[in-house]
């Protein structure tokens, strides 16, 4: 099977990453079938897609016609068999417990023809731990999208130890007809690329907050209109070359980790702070949490959703205008 042979998709989980699957999947001439464990589920991923088309209406990116027809692709069902038969690629995005994701593909396994790529939007997990599951564990693959993915373009195609070249081959050009930038690791390891990086930014935010440096409030405004600016236009690398005359070497060597001792001083909270542990973490987490939540009290998160969605489309456009 070939990518372009792909007509048929089943989204296994209807929630914040499977409903926007199914949006992109519509949206491109597939047939979708989303499967959910129940029927309040299942309204809530047909309210959140019918927001989502708004959304992309609004900003000229789909026309009402091309929307109806999108529609028109779109079944759920609360039924793993029905949602699975006679599909060509399944997009699973269930809860992130190892014990269930095996579950699910122990029965995707037994519901599916041999040819069916089972591919996991998990933001974290190994493959190699899912795929032990199955019985044909090289037709399984880590296809995780950024959120939200009818919007973000990136896709990390991870194999696990089992996954066959050819089923990284198809899901990387399957995203690819899809208009996503697939990205293909090497080697899996737990957050993929992108959180695993992540992961490093959110300890450190946690750092600071727990630490009294910052607050949220005043940490996203640094992040956002700083580094986050550069981000959005390159990586960490291509930024780190046009940083200093001495490029990558000076940027992310020489001054981050080779400082003289007269130099590398730390401050008093440095010093001071408690040593890392999960325990604290969470406690930093709640610091954190609680901020958020007085910054965001009067905050309509709909509204603020969309506005993301809208805002990320223009970020989108600025970078294709060249």
């Amino acid at each position: 099977m070939n990518a372009e042979d792909i007509s048929r998709v089943a989204c296994i989980g209807g929630g914040t990453i499977g409903f926007s699957w199914a949006v992109l999947f519509a949206q491109h001439g597939l047939e979708v079938k989303i499967y959910d464990i129940s029927d309040e589920a299942l309204d809530w991923t047909m309210r959140e897609i019918r927001s989502a088309y708004d959304t992309l209406v609004e900003a000229g990116v789909m026309s009402k016609s091309e929307v109806a027809a999108a529609w028109e692709r779109i079944t759920v069902t609360t039924d793993l068999a029905a949602a699975v038969d006679d599909v060509d690629f399944v997009q699973e995005s269930g809860p992130e417990r190892y014990r269930i994701k095996r579950e699910i593909y122990r029965e995707l396994d037994r519901l599916t023809g041999p040819e069916v790529i089972l591919a996991s939007s998990t933001s974290a997990m190994l493959m190699t731990e899912i795929q032990a599951a199955t019985t044909r564990p090289e037709r399984c693959v880590v296809a995780h999208p950024y959120n939200p993915p009818h919007i973000v373009p990136s896709v990390e195609i991870v194999p696990g130890e089992a996954t066959s070249a050819e089923t990284v081959a198809l899901a990387r050009d399957f995203m690819a007809r899809l208009k996503r930038v697939p990205v293909v690791a090497q080697l899996e390891c737990r957050g993929h690329i992108v959180n695993h990086m992540q992961a490093a930014i959110y300890r450190e935010a946690l750092w600071l907050v727990g630490n009294g440096v910052a607050t949220v409030e005043e940490i996203d405004l640094a992040f956002r209109t700083g580094p986050g600016l550069r981000l959005a236009l390159m990586g960490p690398f291509a930024v780190g070359m046009l940083t200093s005359p001495g490029g990558l070497q000076d940027t992310m060597v020489d001054r981050k980790l080779d400082h003289s001792l007269e130099d590398d001083i730390p401050s008093r909270v440095e010093r001071e702070a408690p040593p890392r542990t999960p325990e604290l973490a969470r406690e930093w987490a709640q610091i954190g949490a609680a901020q958020m939540e007085a910054a965001l009290a009067d905050t309509d998160m709909e509204r603020m959703k969309k506005w993301r969605d809208k805002k990320l489309l223009q970020i989108l456009d600025v970078i294709a205008s060249d």
